[in-house]
């Protein structure tokens, strides 16, 4: 007798990533042809044999996924977006949604964009690879600052960085360095993130309210799927290396310029024998009565025979890259995580300048009934920096990458015996020229290191009260502990006479936030659909700082504070900083056409006045998906056609704790031999938000069903009330307040388009897939207070001090123009106010705008190629439209020959009646009656450039092969970041925000990897 077994019902509800339904969508038992598809609300029922064991769940423009049937009789699955595109998700704050229900201004960055890429922060991933934001290096220590701006500088005064937000976590980014640079963004491993969500306009980073004027970085780590547990490792290594050397001299071209700087100082013929005697004398320090008894045929045999030393290749190096990750993730329907652990080690091209981080990350939901889902998130991270000397702690003038090319080209590195050159307690106690100390010597003997341990966790229980309505509880901390300390050698010059310099520093940062949150989410039919949030929320920072020194050890063998015999200094201070907000927003989506979104926050911080600590930040957005409407349906070769429109405002909160306080100061305060206090800050009451206002439009289109997608953005961005010093009469005991002064507006558009030239219908046929990002932005100050109409702020990463003059645009480069030289004398001119030539700059009359640091235009190429297997990613970024001024190049390029000079100086240079160049004639000193050579605009250049800055070359190992060791799948790669460089600036790096007297250049990296799954 035969006996049938009988089939049972399963039911569910197929989802995106934001919660929506997904219709239509295909559910299949595999291994048979039974299946069914989704209803509007994506929920399905089916019918399954007794021996079904898998539900294969997909749909057009997601990744098909397949759950396991257990005893359950419901389940819900969540889809991912398997292409770009608007049906892909977007988080938005506080909840994710569909791109083609949004109508803000978002960019996103896929996991796959930024996969392995050999960067200690995921803040240089981003570069050029989401339009308007802007992201520039401050140096090439890896671990070190990076400058991100999100649609220019909206503000002078406070800061300008976005706000970070990690799996709900809005990260405190305060650097807490005291000796090398640091990012407090570099605890992350960028392969654990599934995307990075940016938001632009001020209507979307209005959920954020206060601390959203600059932007806001949603990042989204990645979660646990249902299904088997799968194992991956991936570990790539590679080399580093410098990515230029600067030109300069060699010791008889650096003695015939110093020798015409010293006979024309002197009114002497240029190759005058006196004037060649003087430099051999008192700069090469030959024999005084060796010197004087030489002919000039002698004199030029002895020079002919003088060593040259290359400090630059003795100070770089070739460093190394390492990285190691292994995973395992999985779950079933009810309880899904990810487990992941990362060791990467990067070597700079300067020894004394590494990074090492060991980082651990886990994420875990569980689905504890119908109604309640528990998750948690913890990020684990320890990371040790090395600093060089004068990058943070000690004289520039020891910094290795700034001294090297500098140094007198005859100066030797070590004695003939192995020992350093030219030290203290030496004969000679020193090298000749004003890049006196042996920076090989410094950077070795002294030690400069920082160690930061930081947890970001995170908890939530999310409570179904109605099908249509959750409530969502959560909780977070970000805990960040930094350690730094600084040991100057009694050997090296700055600490000799002192028998050695101990620094040290303990920064302990505690970011607590909690989040209570009503989610809704209603379809009242199948053409209006309602969601939105109302939630409340606390934060709170501690901030702790201690610093103590001590000098006088018993030699360079003993480096801990309490070995040293005189106690310097010790300090300590304290802060805190609390916040709460009540916020919400609602969206309105009416048959799939019509978007309305509104957005509000309420905002309440101890930063501010007594008279205003709250502020109210509204939005408004709209969206129009025209390609729905059925008078569109006749262009059926455009596949997308939306408009939006969004109106916002958002505050900068991006101040001190204590700025709008009256304060009291004892620190090192004496009186009478006892301690005192004295008053030390000047009360504001009224002290409020600075207030951004931003009209954004936006066009996203499709052609030829999405073979040519993109968007187009352009927005006015309006910043108000300043958060500004603004000066106070003297009567009042101080010079200035901080008040809400003055008014910046931002201009600009950004444009984004995604082609597929090459789409083969075959698997394994070519592919090739571009996508180009370009920004304009362009800045203004309207006003400032009172009759002030430009003002200089602070001390400028661009260039030491910022000038910003109403009416022009922020970072305004103020000089007078240079006219070249004069051919007959080689004197050096400039223009004056009346366009006259000039021998000697009036200051401020001469003075005009002739340009910007801040880039106008920013961006990225990248070009995606496969075939059977092998895929090619080539990627190009590039900045056009500011000017710079690198310090390095200035000191190489005087007159005088204190250091060292560039090639291009000593081909470049007047040396006769006739000449006609842009480089005066040599000159020890000024000439009479006229400035500097180096004043004026002569140094400044653009700082456009096109830079190669990722290729990747990988092929997947097929399943065929891997399935004989039992793997899932395999890659192997090889990449190169920084590769080339199209540039017209000199220095070592168009792309630095700096002086360039104390920063690591970035380098060439080429790696090779391998990806395993199990």
């Amino acid at each position: 007798m035969h006996v049938q077994a009988q089939n049972r019902t399963v039911a569910g509800k197929v989802t995106d990533q934001a919660g929506q339904g997904v219709p239509n969508a295909t559910v299949g038992i595999k291994g048979t042809n039974l299946g069914t598809t989704t209803g509007a609300d994506g929920s399905f029922s089916i019918s399954v044999p007794a021996n079904a064991r898998t539900l294969v769940i997909s749909s057009v423009g997601y990744g098909a996924q397949e759950i396991r049937i257990g005893s359950e009789s419901s389940y819900t699955v969540s889809l991912r977006s398997a292409e770009t595109g608007l049906q892909e998700v977007v988080v938005v704050g506080y909840q994710a949604r569909r791109k083609r229900d949004e109508a803000g201004a978002i960019s996103t960055i896929r996991a796959a964009e930024i996969e392995n890429l050999p960067v200690s922060s995921i803040d240089r991933a981003m570069q050029g690879r989401a339009a308007g934001v802007v992201v520039q290096g401050n140096s090439g220590i890896p671990g070190g600052g990076v400058t991100v701006r999100v649609r220019g500088v909206g503000s002078i005064g406070s800061g300008n960085n976005p706000l970070y937000v990690v799996d709900g976590v809005q990260l405190n980014t305060n650097n807490t360095n005291t000796f090398t640079q640091s990012n407090p963004l570099a605890f992350i491993n960028p392969n654990d993130i599934e995307s990075i969500d940016i938001l632009k306009d001020a209507a979307s980073a209005a959920i954020y309210g206060a601390a959203a004027s600059n932007g806001v970085v949603i990042i989204t780590t990645k979660k646990g799927k249902a299904g088997k547990t799968r194992f991956t490792l991936n570990s790539y290594y590679g080399q580093t290396s410098p990515l230029k050397y600067l030109d300069v001299v060699n010791s008889q071209e650096y003695f015939q310029l110093r020798t015409e700087a010293t006979a024309n100082s002197q009114n002497l013929p240029t190759n005058s024998l006196t004037a060649k005697r003087s430099v051999l004398i008192n700069d090469y320090r030959q024999n005084a009565t060796l010197v004087n008894g030489l002919t000039e045929k002698g004199i030029d045999s002895l020079v002919a025979t003088i060593p040259t030393y290359d400090w630059q290749r003795e100070a770089f190096r070739n460093g190394a890259v390492r990285n190691v990750e292994l995973g395992v993730s999985g779950g079933n329907e009810r309880t899904t995580f990810r487990l992941s652990a990362n060791y990467n080690v990067q070597e700079a091209i300067v020894t004394k300048a590494d990074f090492r981080r060991a980082g651990l990350n886990f994420n875990l939901s569980n689905k504890a009934t119908d109604r309640l889902t528990i998750s948690t998130g913890i990020n684990l991270s320890t990371f040790d920096q090395k600093g060089p000397f004068g990058g943070g702690g000690g004289s520039s003038l020891g910094n290795i990458a700034f001294s090297s090319p500098g140094v007198l080209p005859f100066n030797p590195i070590y004695n003939s015996d192995g020992s350093y050159y030219g030290m203290p307690g030496q004969t000679p106690s020193n090298l000749s020229g004003v890049l006196s100390q042996n920076a090989v010597a410094v950077n070795d003997l002294n030690k400069i290191s920082q160690r930061t341990n930081q947890l970001i966790g995170n908890i939530q229980g999310e409570y179904k009260l109605f099908d249509w309505l959750s409530f969502r509880s959560y909780y977070a901390l970000d805990y960040r502990n930094v350690t730094g300390d600084s040991w100057w050698d009694p050997r090296t010059p700055d600490a000799f006479a002192r028998g050695g310099l101990g620094q040290t520093t303990a920064n302990n940062n505690i970011n607590f936030l909690t989040t209570q949150l009503l989610s809704a989410q209603h379809n009242f039919n199948d053409d209006f659909r309602v969601d939105g949030v109302l939630g409340y929320e606390y934060r709170r920072e501690n901030f702790n700082y201690l610093y103590a020194s001590a000098d006088n050890f018993p030699g360079p063998q003993f480096t801990t504070l309490g070995t040293a015999a005189n106690p310097v200094s010790i300090d300590q201070s304290t802060s805190q900083y609390r916040q709460q907000s009540v916020f919400g927003n609602a969206n309105i989506t009416y048959a799939g056409k019509y978007i309305l979104g509104l957005v509000a926050r309420y905002d309440g911080a101890s930063r501010f006045g007594s008279e205003k600590p709250y502020g109210f930040f509204p939005g408004i957005k709209l969206g129009w998906n025209i390609d729905r409407e059925k008078f569109f349906a006749p262009l059926n070769f455009i596949s997308t056609f939306r408009l939006r429109a969004s109106l916002g405002s958002s505050g900068n909160n991006q101040i001190g704790n204590f700025d709008a306080l009256g304060l009291y100061s004892g620190r090192s305060i004496s009186y009478g031999g006892r301690g005192g206090i004295q008053y030390a800050n000047l009360a504001n009451p009224r002290l409020t938000w600075e207030s951004n206002r931003t009209l954004n439009l936006g066009l996203d289109y499709g052609f030829l069903n999405n073979r040519i997608s993109g968007s187009v953005e352009v927005y006015n961005k309006r910043t108000t009330d300043l958060l500004l010093s603004q000066g106070v009469s003297l009567t009042t005991g101080f010079t200035s307040v901080v008040s809400n002064v003055g008014e910046v507006e931002n201009k600009g558009v950004e444009v984004t388009l995604t082609a597929n030239p090459l789409k083969s219908k075959r698997p394994g046929g070519f592919n090739w897939s571009s996508t180009f990002t370009m920004a304009y932005n362009k800045s203004k100050l309207l006003q400032l207070y009172g009759d002030v109409k430009n003002i200089t702020v602070g001390s400028n990463p661009v260039s030491g001090n910022a000038t910003h003059i109403v009416g022009e645009e922020l970072y305004s480069v103020w000089t007078a123009p240079y006219a070249g030289v004069n051919p007959a004398t080689g004197r050096p001119m400039w223009y004056d106010s009346l366009g006259n030539i000039t021998y000697q700059i009036q200051t401020p009359r001469d003075n005009r705008v002739i340009g910007s640091e801040l880039p106008k235009y920013t961006g990225g190429l990248n070009n995606t190629f496969s075939f059977k297997g092998f895929t090619l990613d080539v990627f190009f970024q590039y900045e056009f439209g500011r000017l710079v001024n690198d310090g390095q190049v200035s000191f190489l390029s005087e007159s005088s020959g204190r250091i060292s000079f560039l090639q291009s100086i000593y081909e470049e240079r007047w040396t006769k009646p006739g000449d006609v160049t842009d480089v005066p004639r040599m000159n020890l000193t000024a000439e009479p009656k006229a400035s500097g050579g180096l004043g004026g605009s002569r140094l400044w250049v653009k700082g456009d450039y096109i830079r190669l800055k990722n290729v990747m070359l990988s092929y997947d190992i097929p399943n065929s092969i891997m399935r004989r060791i039992r793997s899932t799948g395999a890659k192997v790669y090889v990449q190169g970041t920084n590769l080339a460089t199209w540039t017209a600036s000199p220095s070592y790096d168009p792309e630095f925000l700096g002086a360039g007297t104390g920063q690591i250049p970035q380098s060439r990296n080429v790696t090779v990897g391998i990806q395993l799954g199990f």
